[in-house]
């Protein structure tokens, strides 16, 4: 948790947090488990079915 508080990730066009990012996961011998090694900028808005920007915003009521 940062300083600010918690945050979420919103969609810039329509503003709903159904956002997802493109990633690389890596199998992790030791943990026997699926690790996150890479992310990239490319995320997509599950809402609005379409590209996007993330936008980092408080989460409401904290």
């Amino acid at each position: 948790m940062s300083e600010k508080g918690r945050i979420i990730y919103v969609c810039d066009g329509c503003g709903t947090p159904g956002v997802t990012r493109e990633a690389w996961a890596a199998w992790d011998v030791e943990t026997q488990a699926w690790v996150l090694t890479e992310m990239f900028d490319y995320a997509f808005c599950h809402s609005c079915h379409r590209r996007t920007q993330l936008v980092e915003r408080a989460v409401e009521g904290e």
